[in-house]
């Protein structure tokens, strides 16, 4: 293949699993059946690309036969490409956009006469989403030394304050943090995650126009009980980014669920621990299935008390339903 399939972003943190992708079969056939349409020197091959999502294909698809000059085909031409060869072994190889591994070199053989369907199975790339500013508050009744420890999945990609193995600091009832005589408000940690699918219900969650997200996402925090100062922290930070948006599909996660991203080890042990993640993802301006909307827990703030809230942006493949 020429280089412009070679531009696939591959990312550095799954390289070991590229030894477990070649072993992938990378087509299947479907039928092979003689077609009397076609002359003697004539043969047809199929390739079925239903496997790919709709809303991830990029404009064209990009392939080559016989290791020659690479050529497109528009997906809007329908999920069937129709080649005609002339009877013998031909190379094919495949690259569907940057949500798709390129395919392997594949030696096809066909006689004459003959129409050959197969279904290329596609792999996706794995996408490392960024957890976002999840910041942790802290609220105990009288000023108490707390201990905190963060078990994020992933690599963190930055902390602040700086954290090696625990945050230690003087913690007051207004959720200030003192330590050798710097002053925090809240404990900022981001991290590279691979976000399950599986955490996320179909058909469950809400769309959004993009200049409506602050308004929607104010009204589900202060049901969850996030007080006016805490509800800014989180619109001053993801507010910005949202209204850019068209069309937003918005997921939240409440508490014990988030311990997917991330698990807290605090000494003194909290009363109560509220925990608030927004996934979202920018989908096209004419989806809009029917969704059930989520129910929004109430946080308790009842003796030591800590809130955490965070979000990211999520590859649009796991949160959309499978038809549009």
């Amino acid at each position: 293949m020429k280089k412009v399939l070679l531009f696939l972003c591959v990312i550095s943190s799954i390289q070991a699993k590229a030894s477990e992708a070649k072993l992938m079969i990378p087509y299947t056939l479907i039928y092979d059946s003689i077609d009397q349409s076609l002359n003697a020197d004539q043969s047809l091959f199929w390739f079925d690309l239903t496997t790919l999502d709709k809303i991830m294909r990029s404009s064209t698809l990009v392939y080559s036969i016989d290791e020659g000059e690479n050529q497109t085909y528009d997906y809007a031409q329908g999920d069937t490409l129709k080649l005609f060869v002339t009877p013998s072994e031909h190379t094919f190889q495949f690259f569907a956009g940057s949500q798709y591994q390129e395919t392997p070199k594949m030696s096809l053989q066909i006689q004459e006469k003959h129409r050959r369907l197969y279904r290329i199975n596609f792999s996706r790339t794995v996408r490392y989403e960024l957890m976002k500013k999840p910041v942790i508050y802290l609220y105990p009744e009288e000023t108490t030394d707390v201990s905190v420890r963060l078990h994020a999945k992933g690599e963190l990609t930055f902390t602040y304050p700086p954290l090696k193995s625990r945050w230690n600091f003087t913690v007051h009832p207004d959720g200030s943090l003192e330590k050798e005589g710097a002053a925090y408000r809240y404990l900022f940690w981001e991290s590279e995650q691979n976000i399950p699918s599986e955490l996320l219900e179909k058909n469950t969650g809400k769309i959004v126009v993009g200049s409506e997200a602050v308004k929607y996402l104010e009204i589900q925090m202060k049901e969850f009980g996030m007080t006016s100062e805490e509800r800014a922290d989180f619109i001053t930070f993801w507010g910005p980014i949202l209204q850019t948006k068209s069309n937003l599909y918005i997921y939240l996660l409440f508490n014990e669920v988030c311990d997917e991203f991330a698990s807290l080890d605090i000494t003194p042990k909290p009363t109560e621990i509220g925990r608030f993640y927004v996934l979202w993802a920018e989908v096209p301006d004419d989806y809009n299935p029917p969704l059930e909307t989520q129910t929004v827990p109430r946080m308790k703030r009842n003796g030591f008390t800590v809130l955490e809230w965070g979000g990211a942006e999520v590859d649009t493949s796991k949160i959309l339903l499978k038809e549009l």
